[in-house]
């Protein structure tokens, strides 16, 4: 189930606040945990019926685990076989069958289903089972704390990766707070038409480009016109998602960070990542990066090591090549702006340092987008075999307005949006929050038609 769907709007959302606002009533928060979780728990199983034990699972075993670490005379041992439990877990239902295709290509294996969300809550396991052996935080007072977080419905099939110092205290003291519920509200609305007002509509240009460039008729301005709208797609589609998610958070009484600040206004790849999906970026550096000597090396221990990472980055979205590609793009890119020509770029006047970062990402997109490796290949060398054959794409009348719309709206200067960090309604004009509200008619309205509904980080 998606949020950007009728059942989740009229259903579960209603759902969700009836029960939490029922338990507010008790002046308990045990209670509106286990609300919480309820509903969590209920959204799950709507698509992932028999992956709900495994979710369950791994939470109870996590939850023991931390409190283990906590008395253990070898923590350091005992934290390695818990991060690696939790890796086998990604790794026997993500990557074995890519991996035994690889290596016993005439193996007739069955495909296991990947349960849902499995890559993010991963992720939130690992963290919390690190930072409680860091001591930067204290073990979850009581499994009904940590399952509530582990399991929280709002970050736990698309994220954002959140960690668990980050909601602690809103888990034992959270009181009910207008101006939160509101930027809640605000927030979740405004996630809503990005998804399906912007990305749904301009998800048709780029499944276009990309099915012509299969069939061998996709021409310069068709690649470039496609790879624009996937990223622009992809954009409106994840941080929507991630709006919808702080947002859902925040009527609860929860903080979440920013995942997204606007990424394609960066003048470099580093700032790229500065911006976007934040908590994947910043959980790589705290427990991958930093861990393997960051930049503290060598200077090519340094390469090495962000290669490494972004390699794992892209793997980490799914199990094909494409990701690898994508992912070591990325990092060859932040290399290079760490060689002296680095030096160079940042000198640049601003309007070309953000040509070449919008550059270099779209053409990281066509690795992430492509069915596989000659797919790709045969995608960028449309974009980059010059040709004065018209655009057929620009037929697609709705797509073409809202890529106008996401390309103006992803490229105008900060100063001219609010605060996203501010959790007070206050600091949203009211003709803003009006307008997102006159919008979500529209987009509940496409919703009713039945259009295409895809949302594309429930594939990782």
């Amino acid at each position: 189930m998606v949020f950007a769907s009728l059942t989740f709007i009229f259903f579960v959302l209603p759902l969700f606040l009836a029960f939490d606002f029922s338990a507010r009533a008790f002046k308990s928060i045990p209670l509106r945990n286990v609300a919480l979780l309820g509903v969590s728990l209920l959204f799950y199983i709507w698509g992932e019926v028999a992956n709900v034990f495994i979710l369950l699972a791994l939470g109870i075993v996590n939850y023991a685990a931390g409190n283990y670490l906590t008395k253990s005379r070898n923590p350091r041992s005992w934290v390695a076989v818990f991060v690696a439990v939790n890796l086998a877990v990604l790794i026997g239902f993500k990557y074995a069958y890519w991996l035994i295709s690889l290596i016993l290509p005439d193996l007739a294996v069955k495909k296991v289903a990947i349960p849902l969300g499995i890559s993010f809550f991963t992720f939130h396991a690992i963290s919390y089972i690190v930072d409680v052996y860091r001591r930067q935080i204290t073990p979850a007072k009581t499994a009904l704390d940590f399952l509530t977080y582990f399991c929280m419905f709002s970050h736990l099939v698309a994220g954002p990766i959140v960690r668990y110092a980050q909601v602690q205290n809103d888990l034992s003291a959270r009181g009910p707070d207008k101006e939160l519920f509101a930027f809640g509200m605000y927030r979740f609305i405004l996630g809503l038409n990005k998804k399906v007002i912007i990305a749904n509509s301009v998800a048709t240009m780029a499944d276009s480009a990309f099915s012509m460039s299969e069939l061998g008729n996709l021409h310069f301005l068709d690649a470039w016109l496609g790879v624009v709208a996937y990223a622009v797609q992809i954009y409106f589609d994840f941080s929507g998602y991630s709006d919808m998610a702080i947002g859902l958070a925040a009527m609860a009484g929860f903080h979440f960070e920013e995942n997204f600040r606007r990424p394609y206004s960066s003048a470099s790849i580093r700032e790229f990542w500065r911006r976007w999906h934040i908590s994947l970026s910043s959980w790589l550096r705290d427990y991958l990066f930093i861990p393997l000597g960051g930049s503290k090396g060598s200077n090519q221990a340094t390469y090495r090591n962000l290669l490494l990472v972004f390699a794992l980055c892209g793997l980490w979205h799914g199990a094909d090549v494409t990701f690898i590609l994508w992912g070591l793009w990325h990092g060859l890119f932040l290399v290079i702006e760490r060689l002296p020509v680095g030096r160079v770029l940042e000198r640049l006047p601003v309007a070309l340092s953000r040509g070449y970062t919008l550059i270099v990402v779209l053409v990281g997109w066509v690795f992430f987008r492509a069915e596989n490796i000659h797919a790709a290949g045969a995608y960028l060398k449309g974009m980059f075999t010059f040709s004065l054959s018209p655009a057929a794409l620009t037929d697609h009348i709705l797509a073409s307005i809202a890529l106008l719309a996401g390309g103006a709206l992803s490229l105008a200067p900060d100063r001219w949006f609010p605060d996203p960090t501010s959790r007070t309604a206050g600091n949203f004009p009211a003709g803003m929050f009006y307008a997102q509200i006159a919008l979500s008619v529209v987009s509940v309205a496409l919703l009713m038609t039945g259009a295409r509904n895809p949302f594309i980080y429930f594939n990782f």
